[in-house]
């Protein structure tokens, strides 16, 4: 499933019912047999307490369970960032999940940071040893503290950051709920916030570090009905820029990546499904304005793995040098 890019879950369905010139209505359809078919719906594993913060219990154990895992898939153990440890949110879907995969095949710890807990075992069994997942709402300052906690207790330090965990949905300004905005808000901003600030005295405990924060060419293109997505991932970039001359000095670069539609595996964010009627608007509506033929490209669009291999280039940068805003979109 896509990522990131603007129309991560839906693209697919999206860019063939333009090529098609399908009716909205069936568009509708097909994104309703997609959600159908990919279980957006919380599960029981995914449940959190009465706080709303996922089970905290499942931090010790997801790192245990990691750690007694088969050694079968243990790869790159001389790749370009082996020794490195790395933190990745929203990464059990999309350009998060490909990027995990990279950089473990490259030899690195990464911590899976994402609040489906079935998913994140999944991927601690799919990809050994060097994977553990933390059950964690990027949202909950509380939770984005006990995440990192576990990751000082374990590492005492952090060599990367990928702040790629977001939410969006089409909705229009004027029928934008309190819970919706304050959801988009805690998610694609102050999750990086949160993130950052627990990262960085890992990252100075390291000698240095690479923050790589995933905005969106939501930012470059003018989406109709979709404000708190590009609002907040506006935000996002000023807080790299900020960071950046903060703690340049400390050896920790800062990158911001601008990034459009993905194909990617993974059924997208967990629990937060489009309202089929507000999808049909938006999906009239970016085609009328002409946005999904400029987002889609024209051969085919990018993949996860090629964002992956995007964000290795940047982490593997020499210190001499920083890339500090990076466009990688669908040609």
């Amino acid at each position: 499933m896509p990522t990131r890019g603007l129309l991560d879950h839906y693209f697919p369905a999206i860019v063939n019912g333009v090529r098609a010139r399908l009716h909205p209505r069936d568009f509708i359809c097909a994104i309703s047999e997609l959600e159908e078919r990919e279980g957006r719906a919380v599960t029981q594993a995914d449940q959190v307490n009465d706080e709303g913060v996922p089970r905290t219990q499942d931090l010790a154990r997801s790192g245990s369970d990691s750690a007694s895992a088969s050694t079968d898939h243990q790869r790159g153990e001389q790749g370009a960032l082996a020794g490195k440890v790395a933190a990745v949110t929203g990464a059990t879907s999309g350009s998060g999940r490909a990027i995990a995969k990279r950089f473990i095949d490259e030899g690195a710890h990464v911590y899976l940071l994402a609040r489906g807990i079935e998913r994140l075992r999944d991927m601690e069994a799919d990809l050994g040893p060097r994977a553990v997942g933390l059950p964690t709402d990027v949202g909950d300052p509380s939770s984005v503290r006990a995440a990192f906690e576990v990751i000082e207790h374990q590492q005492h330090k952090l060599d990367i950051l990928i702040n790629n965990a977001a939410v969006y949905r089409p909705v229009p300004f004027d029928a934008l709920t309190d819970d919706e905005i304050m959801i988009h808000f805690r998610t694609n901003l102050l999750g990086p916030i949160y993130t950052c600030r627990a990262a960085i005295p890992l990252m100075r405990a390291a000698g240095g570090g690479d923050i790589i924060n995933t905005s969106s060419e939501a930012t470059i293109e003018v989406f109709a009905m979709l404000s708190m997505y590009a609002v907040t991932k506006a935000g996002l970039e000023e807080l790299g820029r900020a960071l950046s001359i903060e703690y340049g000095r400390e050896e920790i670069r800062v990158t911001t990546v601008v990034q459009g539609v993905a194909m990617g595996e993974g059924g997208g964010s967990t629990g937060w499904a489009w309202d089929p009627q507000y999808a049909q608007v938006a999906y009239e509506r970016w085609n009328e304005d002409g946005v999904l033929r400029r987002i889609s490209g024209v051969h085919g669009g990018q993949h996860a793995d090629h964002v992956a291999d995007v964000h290795l280039f940047l982490v593997t940068r020499p210190r001499g040098q920083k890339l500090d805003v990076v466009r990688v979109r669908s040609y």
